[in-house]
């Protein structure tokens, strides 16, 4: 019986839509977790500075995806410093980059 690769671990689970939806979800959580953990701020500070509650910071830490939308995630990123962008070569291709903004 030939061995059977997933793109991720929600592949296994999830129809693919949903599962691609939940593993960028998650590779977003650990982006914003390790930004987070990187400036050395508690949950309280990094709340503070996001504009959401102590409590939605416990959940992206402990990957509570299915909570956030991918907005949410991406508004966070935006007060981190960080911008969002998508191009779209062909109809059939798109890709999403983001990168830190250098301060003005």
């Amino acid at each position: 019986m030939p061995i059977k690769y997933y793109d991720s671990p929600f592949h296994v689970t999830h129809d693919e839509e949903t599962a691609s939806k939940m593993a960028m979800k998650m590779d977003l959580s650990i982006m914003l977790t390790r930004l987070i953990k990187a400036r050395g701020w508690t949950q309280i500070e990094a709340a503070d500075y996001l504009g959401v509650n102590q409590s939605r910071i416990s959940e992206l830490k402990n990957a509570k995806i299915e909570l956030f939308s991918i907005d949410a995630m991406f508004d966070m990123l935006d007060k981190l410093g960080f911008r969002t962008k998508m191009t779209m070569p062909t109809l059939d291709e798109a890709t999403i980059a983001i990168r830190r903004v250098e301060a003005a």
